[in-house]
């Protein structure tokens, strides 16, 4: 039997699931998981504002109070 590699989006459609983030609302405690791409997205806004510094985790707008309040909380 031969062992074949696989190729991810031949083999492997889709890759693996996404990393999620938690992050919570400091106005009104609204807490949730948020996708690696929604991140990513918002990064990509603060390079190009020149906002962007290493280790930047970029602050969300919150679902719960409609503000962009939802700041990255450790694990």
């Amino acid at each position: 039997m031969s062992k074949k590699k696989l190729i991810e989006g031949a083999d492997i459609p889709f890759g693996p699931p996404p990393e999620e983030y938690s992050y919570r609302c400091s106005h009104c405690h609204c807490e949730m998981k948020v996708n690696e791409a929604i991140i990513d997205v918002e990064m990509g806004i603060a390079e190009f504002e020149g906002r962007y510094y290493e280790g930047f985790m970029p602050v969300l707008g919150c679902p719960g109070c409609n503000q962009e309040t939802m700041q990255f909380v450790g694990e």
